[in-house]
């Protein structure tokens, strides 16, 4: 008896679950006795819960319908100097099928399994507002020259929250001031299409690709309920820029960078972090970037492949939860600066994008995208310029996305592309890309 009695008290413990109907027990030292109520010379052994009590109870925890599963959790630790660390992930998986109409014949239709994005980041919290984020960022795309997937450290920084008031900071492969706030707030399918400023901008896949997401430098963010602005110094050639012959990082000069937005129907405050699926919004934003010694190619000063850049926007987009409209227009310019040098260029770009999202169902999106981008270029002969319309460009996108969950997102799209491209695909001159269609199957994974 005693035997059996030890037995299912240890069951009890192991399993870690305080019953509501378990019985105390009590014996009889001198007969072995085992009794249900106190009485003389009778001793506590404990409380008692029958074994099938504790077999169904077992098998609840395991088949993970049970009250008491929270009790049986089993954690592994984790060592660090920090308060909390995150771990999280964003991921773009697709199916790419790209039909150029060249007028040359070697440019042909490909089709192609990509890897767009491989987010995976760790954020460790010194307190509850203040933390050092790095993001990894792995691509392995269908237009890529390389036969191995290209890695880059994304993002890398510090982050201070309220170094001065409404303001935090980050300090180090840090936001660049706009991008970051378009693709969270009017342009939700970076999987599928870059935004306007960042993107290559002709059926050759070259243009301007004006400014990308990351940096290294700094970056001042200020949120208030009807304002918010991002202003920071950076190199200003970009996260993934190396000291290549082809794409040299010029130390003797910065890039100041700069939103400002208008929070009409304010919470400014949660720029960033709306649910458009949820909430009411209306923004208007000014942005641009003053960038000296712009991507010099050689270490010689002055020499013809430096340059000064400059870009100016307006955007503005209202969300509510039916549907979203924005908008936006932008000029920029590269400045050679040295135009006494025979093949020196200038570069004046304009451009502007509409996009729309209309939701007609839980989960359901259909999603539409028009742009137009131009650029003139002007090449000096010792001193003379003379100027031509180097790319005239037109993208339409339209698409349909369904929410299978928070984690997982599908997307079919198609876009078509028509410029005057005077860049060519190969060294051969006939190879100038007039049309180009495009059609994906996109999965968006977060964690």
């Amino acid at each position: 008896m005693k035997k059996v009695t030890f037995s299912a008290l240890a069951a009890v413990m192991l399993s870690g679950v305080v019953y509501a109907d378990a019985m105390t027990l009590f014996s009889d030292p001198k007969t072995g006795q085992v009794f249900t109520t106190a009485g003389e010379n009778r001793v506590e052994m404990g409380d008692f819960v029958d074994a099938k009590t504790v077999d169904m109870a077992n098998r609840d925890l395991e088949s993970g319908f049970s009250e008491y599963k929270d009790a049986q959790k089993k954690f592994t630790n984790v060592t660090s100097k920090a308060k909390k660390i995150e771990f999280s992930g964003t991921h773009y998986f697709g199916l790419t099928s790209v039909s150029p109409d060249v007028t040359g014949t070697t440019v042909k239709d490909s089709a192609g399994f990509e890897l767009r994005r491989n987010y995976v980041q760790v954020k460790a919290y010194f307190n509850d507002k203040d933390y050092f984020r790095v993001t990894m960022d792995t691509t392995k795309e269908l237009a890529s020259t390389t036969s191995y997937a290209n890695m880059y450290a994304k993002y890398a920084y510090l982050y201070l929250d309220k170094i001065l008031p409404y303001t935090g900071v980050e300090i180090g492969i840090a936001h660049r001031p706009w991008i970051d706030y378009e693709e969270h707030n009017a342009w939700h399918y970076r999987s599928i299409n870059k935004v306007a400023i960042e993107q290559k901008t002709n059926a050759t896949d070259s243009g301007p690709d004006l400014i990308n997401s990351a940096d290294l430098g700094f970056n001042l963010q200020t949120k208030t309920e009807m304002f918010s602005s991002e202003i920071g110094m950076f190199n200003g050639e970009g996260y993934h820029a190396d000291k290549a012959a082809a794409n040299q990082e010029n130390s003797k000069a910065l890039s100041l960078e700069w939103r400002l937005t208008g929070h009409i129907l304010g919470d400014g405050t949660k720029v960033g972090k709306n649910d458009r699926t949820k909430d009411t919004y209306a923004n208007i934003s000014t942005y641009g970037l003053m960038s000296k010694n712009h991507k010099d190619n050689d270490v010689i000063i002055g020499d013809k492949s430096e340059y000064d850049r400059s870009m100016y926007g307006i955007h503005a987009v209202y969300n509510q939860p039916a549907f979203l409209i924005a908008a936006q227009y932008y000029i920029a310019n590269d400045d050679a600066g040295n135009t006494a040098l025979t093949g020196a260029i200038n570069k004046d770009y304009t451009g502007w994008s509409i996009n729309t999202e209309i939701r007609p169902a839980t989960d359901w999106t259909i999603l539409g995208r028009y742009d137009v981008s131009n650029i003139d270029k002007t090449t000096y002969t010792s001193g003379v310029g003379a100027t031509a319309k180097d790319q005239e460009m037109k993208q339409i996108l339209l698409g349909v996305a369904y929410k299978m969950n928070k984690n997982v997102n599908f997307i079919a799209s198609g876009k078509k592309i028509t410029d005057d491209a005077k860049a060519t695909w190969t060294a051969a001159t006939l190879d100038v890309a007039k049309e180009k269609n495009v059609y994906m199957l996109t999965t968006e994974v977060k964690w």
